[in-house]
């Protein structure tokens, strides 16, 4: 909450830099970036030489915003991993008196070890660190999250059992965590909270976008009738998975459609 608080102020801040001179008399001037570095003791470094791991710093008591490659960040110590080699920009906002002064600072990055590669970096994050789906409940009007569907064609709708009062075996409560662990794919299933993880290995092939669970595992799997999904959807926020030969009769499709749990849709 404090860092939604920081963020509003910053903006505020920025956009009142912007009105005229007269409007702002009651504020100091603005300070000079490198003096401001030298009096917060900023620390911008590669962990080891041309890594991609950063390490963050100014002292304590300081409100700061960093930011660079889409990586943001509130701490005043931290730790990121960039995503690619190169001349890296990182910016450190520090709310001053005068208001937001950002200082500039580079860093060259030659390696970046254990990367994993998209579209699997969608899924289990770019360092296989692990990421947290939910079923879609808020996605359009509700009941597209888990459906029949013709077994030819994963979005062509068949029947909508939500929109009937049914529900799936998990009651849509399940969450999977997909991660790399060593050379290893894993996938952890809680069905609702407070029970009992169970844990499979996976695998995904990124020619064919198919992931297989090893384990019977997968929630819902009263409409699953094999092992391997197809992967219709996977960005950074959305999964959908269908299987071709599901159903009561397995002569019909079934999609299951995820988002990264904290993700909401505009509906």
């Amino acid at each position: 909450m404090k860092n939604i608080i920081l963020l509003v102020v910053l903006l505020v801040i920025s956009f009142t830099s912007c009105e005229p001179i007269e409007n702002r008399d009651t504020l100091p001037p603005l300070e000079n970036p490198d003096n401001v570095a030298e009096m917060i003791n900023l620390k911008v470094e590669n962990t080891f030489p041309g890594g991609n791991i950063i390490a963050l710093g100014v002292d304590e008591g300081y409100q700061v915003h960093w930011e660079t490659e889409g990586i943001n960040s509130f701490r005043t110590k931290d730790t990121i991993r960039l995503r690619s080699t190169g001349e890296k920009t990182i910016i450190c906002n520090v709310l001053t008196k005068g208001g937001k002064v950002s200082i500039v600072r580079t860093v060259d990055v030659t390696s970046v070890p254990n990367l994993v590669e998209e579209p699997l970096a969608f899924l289990i994050d770019y360092f296989g660190d692990g990421k947290t789906w939910v079923y879609a409940t808020d996605y359009s009007d509700g009941t597209l999250h888990w459906f029949l569907s013709a077994p030819y064609a994963w979005n062509e709708i068949w029947w909508l059992p939500i929109a009937d009062g049914v529900s799936s075996e998990d009651g849509f409560l399940a969450e999977l965590f997909f991660e790399k662990i060593d050379d290893k794919l894993f996938l952890t299933v809680t069905n609702a909270p407070g029970e009992t993880s169970k844990v499979s290995e996976f695998l995904f092939d990124s020619e064919e976008m198919t992931l297989t669970v090893v384990d019977d595992i997968f929630p819902g799997m009263d409409h699953a009738f094999k092992d391997t999904f197809e992967v219709k959807i996977l960005n950074e926020n959305e999964l959908a998975l269908f299987q071709d030969g599901a159903g009561a009769g397995q002569n019909s499709g079934w999609t299951w459609r995820f988002k990264r749990k904290g993700y909401r849709y505009l509906n």
